[in-house]
């Protein structure tokens, strides 16, 4: 890993929060922050386990709740049952999933402001739109 990179800052901050660097969690954060896709805990289970063929499942999982609470990664339900991960240093942005034909298109952030405005002004509530996914059909599917 580079001095200075994601990977770098978020192994540093593990490491800071107690969290042992063992060869398999540098892996999977390698793994799940060179992604140029969302990605789920199966992915990188597959993923890793051609370059470290005992890890287990469960280790995959367990650190990619360590860097979600670490704030280096996103979880995100995108549909079909299995939790999607996504680099937070990755451009911000949401999704609309079709649940008719599972069709998933992304938003830019700039389609909420408004909406962080609206929550900010009405509610006093300052939100954090960083990665989400609104279900809703298509014109395809309506």
């Amino acid at each position: 890993m580079a001095e200075g990179t994601i990977a770098e800052r978020a192994a540093r901050s593990l490491h800071d929060l107690g969290y042992r660097l063992t060869p398999q969690r540098i892996l999977i954060l390698e793994a799940v922050l060179e992604s140029d896709d969302h990605v789920t805990a199966e992915d990188l289970f597959e993923q890793v386990k051609r370059r470290y063929p005992h890890i287990s499942f469960s280790t995959v999982y367990r650190t990619m709740e360590l860097l979600r609470d670490a704030g280096f990664v996103t979880q995100t339900d995108l549909g079909g049952g299995h939790w999607q991960y996504h680099p937070v240093e990755k451009a911000t942005h949401h999704h609309l999933i079709c649940q008719g034909c599972g069709t998933v298109a992304e938003v830019d952030q700039n389609v909420f402001d408004s909406l962080q405005a609206e929550l900010s002004d009405r509610y006093n509530f300052d939100a954090t739109l960083t990665h989400f996914a609104i279900f809703g059909r298509c014109s395809a599917c309506r």
